[in-house]
């Protein structure tokens, strides 16, 4: 689908490459929100929209799940949680922009003398006259699978405009392939509608979620496969996300509810897809909720789902119903955060008040919750909380803290790092904003001081990063933090302990670390070696390019490490890389 979706279903190890074309929705794990861009080893882009996530990891005890066994993978590493989440970090897209021109050059007009800038990026004009009409061209002729599929997403992030009928070309282009024999290209084709983001597209594609009779006449069977019904949801995320038209955000929404409430089959997939899809269309907060009779919404008030209040109870009621399967609940409470995002300070505290209780409740042993929603309780836990004094945001922040040496599921254990950066260091509107600040600082210094083995180190550190750099976005700077990630750095020795602190100095992004990740550079471990690259990359480190270029030379036969040498390059705005 233009690149290989990253689930349990298609999971290599990071640094394997990635796995054959086609593989399913599947149904990841719990985690924040993120935004998937250019492919690093082992986690291409996904087909749908940024869920975020971790394929679920090891258990209680730990114990290795159903899919550890399959795949052969340790899911628990911390490289699934940074290849789904890094791109906010990275800036790919902007710097590669940023650097896509070839210098001034003086250029007289009739006001006189102008520096003008030469861009290297394609025009709209080279777009719209040359690439679309070659890939339209191709989508009819060509046969190979993923040129098709390829084709066809292309077209729908170029997107298009409508004609004086009001009909879209892609569109049109891209629905007949609805019918086709082959599921991957069938199913690639209602994401594609999604990404196109017409609302002329919203009805197909809730004729192909709910398996009607237009949806099954579209793709010319007897029912409409799991597994395109699952895109379809993903589709309709994407438009309801786009669309203005308040009308058909509704709808949208009404059709993933009815779906969830209905759906029978055994697969997971599509009710996980309409979870997902329900926490990225939040209707507009100036109808977030109808008021009951008398103009005051009480606790016990049940508000239209088509309503942001209404999508919010009706999915925390889902999570609550523990017959509805683990996986499928266990992303509600990232679902509730998005839908909970760009509210005015008040509502969001009130819902906060309503929701972080809840979750706080799910991750204690009297609740007896499934593992994956204990981790997905703890994840989002991180999305509500903050820095300040209230009595709520303290034992938010107290229960990510004492996870790091409880017995808790160890995945939830290792989100909580992340999560605990999120709350840390989020300013809170209460009492004292800032108050915890310190707490958090002194917590992750002694984890990461700590001489501990394996996953929890990486996570530690990855986790500190993450605190510095949202702290550091507010305009406050914290001491200790890089001089400790520097320090492990220096001194660890395993290779996926290497990657996580190098990746940790960039997400950080000090300057004072180049040299620590340029004297790593003799690593030879490639995943290792990939990610110091990276990180010098995030920081700007121009110093390091010849050692960057000589790596992509030797990496020819290397796809792995050839992928983050090429990024590396990217950020830091070499104009060859495509050369090289």
């Amino acid at each position: 689908h233009g690149g290989t979706y990253r689930g349990p279903g298609d999971t290599v190890p990071p640094g394997a490459g990635g796995a054959g074309g086609g593989a399913g929705p599947s149904t990841p794990g719990p985690a924040g929100p993120g935004a998937p861009g250019p492919s690093t080893p082992g986690a291409p882009s996904p087909a749908g929209p940024s869920t975020g996530g971790v394929p679920t990891g090891a258990q209680a005890g730990g114990q290795l799940t159903t899919e550890m066994l399959q795949t052969g993978a340790d899911l628990t590493l911390w490289t699934y949680w940074w290849e789904f989440n890094k791109d906010p970090y990275l800036q790919l897209k902007a710097a590669i922009n940023k650097n896509m021109t070839t210098g001034a050059e003086d250029f007289f007009n009739e006001r006189g003398k102008t520096k003008i800038k030469e861009t290297l990026r394609p025009s709209e004009e080279l777009i719209k006259q040359t690439v679309v009409p070659a890939l339209l061209a191709t989508l009819q002729s060509e046969e190979n699978n993923d040129i098709v599929t390829g084709c066809m997403m292309a077209l729908a992030k170029i997107g298009d405009t409508k004609s004086e009928t009001g009909e879209s070309e892609f569109q049109k282009a891209i629905t007949p392939f609805l019918r086709n024999k082959v599921q991957e290209i069938s199913e690639t084709a209602a994401i594609a509608l999604g990404i196109l983001a017409n609302d002329s597209t919203v009805q197909t594609l809730i004729d192909l979620l709910e398996d009607s009779p237009t949806g099954r006449d579209l793709v010319n069977k007897k029912e409409v496969d799991y597994r395109t019904r699952a895109y379809a949801a993903y589709g309709l995320a994407l438009t309801g996300k786009k669309t203005p038209n308040l009308e058909v955000k509704q709808k949208i929404v009404d059709a993933l509810f009815r779906t969830l409430d209905t759906e029978k089959t055994s697969s997971k997939d599509l009710k996980v897809s309409c979870v997902i899809a329900l926490g990225l269309v939040p209707i507009d907060s100036a109808t977030a909720y109808e008021p009951a009779e008398g103009g005051k919404e009480s606790k016990d008030s049940k508000i239209p789902r088509i309503y942001r209040r209404g999508q919010i109870q009706a999915l925390i009621e889902y999570m609550q119903d523990k017959k509805n399967h683990e996986i499928a609940r266990a992303h509600v409470p990232t679902a509730l955060a998005r839908l909970c995002e760009g509210l005015e300070p008040e509502r969001f505290e009130a819902l906060k008040r309503e929701i972080a209780p809840l979750l706080l409740q799910a991750t204690t042993k009297e609740a007896k919750e499934k593992p994956e929603v204990v981790q997905s309780a703890i994840y989002a836990l991180g999305l509500f909380g903050d820095n300040d004094a209230d009595k709520l945001d303290k034992d938010i922040r107290k229960t990510l803290i004492d996870a790091a040496d409880s017995r808790i599921d160890e995945q939830a254990k290792y989100f909580s790092r992340v999560a605990l950066a999120f709350a840390g260091s989020r300013v809170g509107t209460g009492d004292e904003p800032g108050a915890g600040i310190e707490d958090v600082r002194k917590h992750f210094l002694e984890q990461i001081g700590k001489n501990t083995k394996g996953n929890i180190r990486s996570w530690n550190s990855v986790g500190a990063g993450l605190f510095g750099r949202k702290l550091s976005e507010s305009g406050q700077h914290l001491e200790g933090i890089g001089d400790a990630l520097r320090g492990v750095m220096a001194d660890v020795k395993d290779p996926k302990e290497i990657g996580s602190s190098a990746i940790a100095l960039g997400i950080l992004g000090e300057s004072d670390s180049k040299k620590a990740l340029q004297d790593k550079l003799g690593t030879k471990d490639e995943e290792a070696l990939g990610y110091i690259c990276v990180a010098l990359g995030m920081l700007g480190a121009n110093e390091a390019k010849p050692q960057i270029t000589d790596l992509v030379e030797k990496s020819k036969y290397k796809p792995a490490l050839l992928k983050q040498t090429a990024i590396a390059l990217g950020l830091l705005g070499d104009k060859n890389v495509v050369e090289k």
